[in-house]
């Protein structure tokens, strides 16, 4: 297999921290050219003991990408926590130049807006508390499933070990070295602009071609009046996306008259200040952990949660 028929680029992780904003920016600029379908989890097999399909079918989400581009990209945050097995199975395949970008935040706001996303999703059911999420995602830390699903039980295994990035982001960085790219959700929100210059630097691509405009939030977490509404919408994002992904200015015009109908932010519920405070005292030394690891590596700009 030809390696300019995959992608060489990649966001790995991870979920509810603007993975879905930095695909489309990167989608849109001239250099690059993002997968039909942002989410492809291609080597996610591998963290359940499968293997993966032929890579014939790893290319057909690349197959309108021209050979001019120098990046061709996909996004799905799991990878990550495949660790070792789905890191040296990328590099295997994908070749030694493959670019690896891990977008972090804080595991106490990321939980909470997992949480608040999986509810409004309808995979929790609309009864679960925030604390009960908590107790019940900590009960099953030590739980594994045998496959990426989307059900309760899995949320809830998933749920308070994602943010525990220490323990799966070290082998990323001892494999592929300098093509690991971290970055900040923080960084994100405060300046978008800021952020993708920099990340266009790292890339090597022409920051100037983006517009102002480019710049919007992608699957931003809304409060909604009807459930069921909601839900359908959802559905139907999700059932056309490659077509979304042609058509992003057609896509958020109607999300903006969507969110004039169905949007409630009174709905939306609210982190308790004991939730905090519990949840930082539990993430603490797996964030001083990470902080030490990173300044290793020389990155010192690090947001608050790190410090």
């Amino acid at each position: 297999m030809n390696f300019s028929q995959l992608p060489n680029l990649i966001i790995g992780g991870v979920h509810k921290a603007g993975t879905t904003s930095v695909f489309t920016y990167l989608s849109l600029h001239s250099d690059v050219c993002g997968s039909v379908t942002k989410e492809i989890g291609f080597f996610m097999p591998l963290k359940y003991g499968k293997d993966i399909p032929a890579l014939s079918e790893y290319v057909r989400y690349f197959s309108h990408c021209h050979q001019n581009k120098r990046y061709r990209l996909e996004a799905s945050p799991s990878y990550l926590y495949g660790k070792e097995t789905i890191a040296r199975r990328i590099q295997k395949e994908l070749g030694t130049e493959v670019k690896i970008i891990f977008i972090l935040r804080n595991p106490v706001d990321r939980l909470f807006s997992f949480y608040e996303r999986k509810k409004a999703n309808a995979y929790l059911g609309k009864e679960t508390s925030f604390t009960a999420f908590i107790k019940k995602s900590q009960e099953l830390a030590i739980s594994e499933i045998d496959d990426h699903r989307e059900d309760e039980e899995a949320l809830f295994i998933r749920g308070i070990k994602e943010g525990f990035y220490i323990n799966y982001l070290t082998c990323w960085l001892e494999i592929f070295g300098d093509n690991v790219k971290i970055l900040f959700f923080e960084n994100l929100k405060e300046d978008t602009s800021a952020f993708m210059a920099h990340l266009c630097q790292w890339l090597n691509i022409d920051f100037r071609l983006y517009k102002p405009e480019d710049f919007k939030i992608e699957n931003q977490t809304i409060g909604y009046k009807n459930r069921w509404m909601h839900k359908a919408m959802l559905e139907l994002n999700k059932n056309f996306e490659s077509f979304w992904r042609k058509n992003v200015g057609l896509k958020r015009t109607l999300r903006s008259l969507y969110k004039k109908v169905n949007a409630s932010e009174s709905s939306r519920e609210k982190m308790s200040l004991e939730e905090r405070d519990y949840l930082e005292t539990l993430y603490a030394p797996y964030n001083k952990q990470l902080a030490d690891l990173l300044r290793n590596k020389g990155i010192t700009q690090l947001p608050a949660w790190l410090k």
